[in-house]
């Protein structure tokens, strides 16, 4: 049986439905092209989107409601691109389906949601990856290698960022707390690990003007958090922006420091990481620190993460992040194991991110992060 599974898991297909086009939409020729997907459906609540853009990828399948997915045997798997108050209800409405749930970021933003999650992915038994894009950049790959070959000695701090100005977005936007969409300066590092987030202290920096604070409650434009990690001595510092804050976005945001061996993503949108090198060998007499090497290097080709099959979509892919993270859930479908942002790690992730804005209301009150394995 062993021998024969690569095999019928190449021949597996999946049946999926991509929910709300305005960001899904960038995702469809992935699903499209890759060798495990038999189906795409679209949904979207307006029509003239969904028939655009279903229109210019030549789709049949399409609904205006989540509901009509749901109760078809058509899908195998959902993959919810909806606004953020929703996605608690819906992803609960995909798994008791039973139907593989991929949800973009977060998971929810109240931590009695992400319980319910987790307890609903546990009692139907199917997928649930959280689809951070940040995860699976060229940039993180390029680090995660050298981390994986033990590079960078022995780890002594991380560090990640999210600078993006959200005004003009859709009015849930609004005043939401940047803690709870961290996840693409937090994601990373902790995905680069393998860590899990134990502890938090945050503190809020500015002030939002009072009608933005109307939604949730939040004061601050602007928090910044420390997180300790299980099992570890180093700590991970995430800062998160979305409003009131001059700083053009950035895609690949995070800072890798060893005892060998740094690492810096690009300061600006198109640049390279920057990776320093500690000489080797003993101090000379005299000599004050140890001198470094400064290398920018290239990100690699991600065609080289997925199966053959796929390898000459990825290679001419410009999303590429979005098609590792297909290629990911849907080879976990067809693999039947759990995806690598799996439910416990999402939940992991998205407490950590709750749980430091509670700290920030709290005036930077140390607090732990809740566990949901």
């Amino acid at each position: 049986m062993d021998e024969l599974t690569p095999l019928l898991t190449e021949k597996a297909k999946v049946r999926i439905a991509l929910v709300g086009l305005n960001f899904g939409g960038r995702w469809i020729s992935a699903y499209q092209q890759h060798p495990n997907v038999a189906t795409v459906g679209l949904c979207d609540t307006n029509e003239t989107i969904l028939h655009r853009v279903a229109d210019s990828h030549g789709i049949e399948h399409r609904y205006t409601s989540l509901e009509n997915i749901l109760e078809s045997d058509e899908y195998d798997a959902v993959h919810l691109f909806t606004p953020i108050p929703l996605h608690a209800e819906q992803t609960i409405a995909v798994l008791e389906a039973n139907k593989h749930c991929a949800c973009a970021i977060p998971m929810a933003v109240r931590i009695e949601d992400v319980r319910r999650i987790v307890e609903t992915q546990r009692r139907c038994d199917v997928n649930y990856m959280l689809m951070e894009t940040e995860a699976y950049s060229p940039t993180l790959m390029l680090a995660k290698t050298l981390y994986d070959n033990g590079e960078f000695g022995e780890l002594q701090f991380l560090r990640g960022v999210h600078y993006q100005n959200m005004e003009g977005w859709p009015g849930y936007w609004v005043g939401l707390p940047p803690m709870c969409y961290c996840y693409h300066g937090l994601g990373p590092v902790l995905h680069l690990t393998g860590k899990w987030a134990t502890h938090v202290t945050c503190l809020g920096s500015g002030r939002l003007p009072d009608a933005m604070q109307q939604n949730y409650g939040n004061p601050f434009p602007v928090e910044s958090a420390l997180f300790q990690l299980e099992d570890s001595d180093v700590v991970c510092e995430v800062t998160s922006c979305l409003f009131q804050m001059v700083r053009p976005h950035l895609t690949d945001r995070f800072y890798i420091y060893g005892d060998r061996l740094g690492f810096e993503s690009a300061q600006i949108s198109g640049g390279k990481p920057v990776v320093f090198e500690a000489e080797s060998g003993p101090l000379l007499p005299g000599q004050r620190g140890r001198n470094a090497t400064t290398r920018y290097r290239d990100v690699p080709d991600l065609s080289g993460y997925v199966t053959d099959a796929f390898a000459e979509y990825v290679h001419q892919a410009q999303f590429n992040q979005g098609v590792l993270l297909v290629h990911e859930f849907i080879r976990s479908i067809v693999e039947n194991r759990p995806p690598s942002i799996d439910v416990h790690t999402a939940a992991n992730w998205t407490a950590a991110g709750t749980t430091a804005h509670q700290s920030a209301m709290q005036g930077g009150e140390k607090l732990v992060i809740p566990r949901f394995d």
